[in-house]
């Protein structure tokens, strides 16, 4: 086999696995699963979205991640959503979020989900949410996309 047709069959095997690796990452349910709580002191809020408290609780089981958020504003008004979401890059259903009514999420590694969220099919949030290595702490730097010069907050979580 010449070298210019050997090197076309290795980019091609290479383009049909490299896809298929990436899309295999799964989310680590030990270090996802169970109640998260923010900790507004160590978090940077850059939009106007700052939480005054927030818990959410994470399950991840049978292909599916499942997220319940319950929080409060400045000024003490409540807001909780939910949603049940693969993490194939579909949209999914969110429930309750004034700021998106679906969410697509994308598995990075064990430890990273990536997700958009839209509103009326429009993006309007964008995060990414990572877990510590020893799933103590949870780190989620959220884009808001619909407010004037997309302020990326970062959210710290403790369990």
């Amino acid at each position: 086999m010449n070298a210019p047709l050997k090197f076309a069959l290795i980019l091609a095997t290479a383009a049909i696995v490299m896809p298929q690796g990436l899309s295999a990452a799964t989310p680590n349910a030990k270090l996802w699963n169970g109640t998260w709580h923010l900790d507004a002191a160590k978090s940077k809020f850059a939009s106007s979205s700052k939480e005054q408290s927030e818990t959410r609780t994470y399950d991840i089981s049978g292909g599916k991640v499942t997220v319940k958020s319950s929080s409060k504003d400045p000024a003490g008004k409540e807001l909780n959503f939910s949603y049940s979401a693969g993490t194939d890059g579909k949209s999914y259903p969110m429930i309750g979020n004034p700021n998106a009514d679906s969410i697509s999420l994308s598995a990075v590694s064990a430890r990273q989900i990536k997700a958009g969220a839209r509103l009326h099919g429009k993006l309007s949030v964008q995060s990414a949410a990572t877990v510590s290595a020893d799933g103590k702490h949870l780190t989620i730097n959220r884009k808001m996309l619909r407010i004037k010069g997309a302020p990326t907050d970062v959210l710290e979580f403790d369990r």
